[in-house]
């Protein structure tokens, strides 16, 4: 004869049997944790991104993969100036930060002498300063490339077309940020008939001297060299290229939308994607050098039809038709 503790113990295995799952007991989810390392002004907030779309896209695509923030998922943001990152990345790895995302070649670069193993994956606008093969880096690095290097002379291209009579233009940047960038596009100058001049600064308190050493040297045009300093300052710059009547050519459609003339570049939203996606894999157990180095595949063009009439530039209908954006 079957007995009671027994009994009970069958009774109650057919009835959670038949219960719904979601019914079931849910084993607690165990918490993941990465890093967000930006160069720039000191956070307000240490545990949040700033709220761009570039990090809602990148956010919802770790979510995608399974990876929620707030449920199974903490993130810790730090920024500061180029001399607090690698204590600040010394800081998210005594978090237990899992694997670190990074922005701009030069921070990348800074960060990687000083984070040996936890994951790096690197926003860069020149990946071989990080990895000598893209499609293996073969070391705790990874990442994704927005292609601003390689379109540089494209870019060039775009700002001649826009400006035929240019001839003397001022290429604005970091450039420990920019070095390949600047490579190309001292070597496209010359097929077009111009003549370029690099103006650099090294950080935020260094830009208005930079900015004031543009002004004194008056050029046609301005190529501005994105970091993620100057994306910051993208509203500040407009304002400076504007009351010193120079038309700037930008790489990131936000300097184009706060008053910058021109901008033709990587689509953030698809970089952002593809960011999420590399730290997914790492959370899910891929090596970072098992992982190929990702380039951005769409880009778009946007014209600022307000500033080039503030400016007295008439933007040719070849450029107007093929503007995927025109701001009125």
């Amino acid at each position: 004869m079957m007995n009671k503790p027994f009994l009970l113990l069958t009774l109650i295995a057919a009835i959670a049997l038949l219960l719904p799952q979601h019914a079931w007991p849910q084993k607690p989810e165990t918490m993941r944790r990465i890093g967000i390392l930006l160069p720039g002004k000191p956070s307000s907030s240490p545990h949040k991104p700033p709220p761009f779309e570039f990090f809602r896209v990148f956010q919802e695509t770790l979510a995608k993969h399974g990876y929620v923030e707030g449920k199974n998922l903490a993130i810790d943001f730090r920024s500061g100036g180029y001399e607090q990152l690698p204590a600040l990345a010394q800081e998210l790895e005594q978090l237990k930060a899992e694997v670190v995302w990074v922005l701009s070649t030069h921070a990348g670069r800074i960060v990687q002498r000083v984070v040996k193993r936890t994951p790096l994956v690197i926003y860069s606008c020149d990946p071989f300063e990080h990895v000598t093969k893209l499609s293996r880096p073969e070391s705790n690095v990874t990442g994704t490339t927005c292609m601003t290097s390689e379109l540089s002379p494209k870019r060039l291209e775009l700002l001649k077309e826009l400006l035929p009579r240019a001839r003397r233009v001022v290429v604005f940047g970091d450039p420990e940020d920019a070095p390949e960038g600047w490579r190309l596009t001292r070597e496209a100058a010359p097929k077009l008939g111009i003549a370029i001049q690099q103006v650099s600064y090294k950080d935020r308190d260094s830009l208005p001297a930079a900015l004031e050493r543009v002004a004194k040297i008056k050029p046609d045009a301005v190529f501005v060299y994105p970091d993620a300093v100057l994306d910051s300052e993208s509203r500040r710059l407009a304002q400076f290229w504007l009351e010193h009547s120079l038309p700037s050519m930008n790489a990131f459609p936000w300097y184009a939308e706060t008053g910058g003339l021109i901008s033709y570049g990587a689509v953030t939203a698809e970089v952002a994607a593809m960011l999420g996606g590399q730290m997914a894999k790492i959370l899910d157990g891929a090596r970072p050098g098992d992982i190929p180095y990702q380039r951005a595949t769409q880009f778009h063009l946007l014209i600022n039809l307000k500033t080039a009439k503030a400016l007295g530039v008439t933007v040719p209908k070849s450029l107007l038709v093929r503007a995927d954006r025109i701001i009125e």
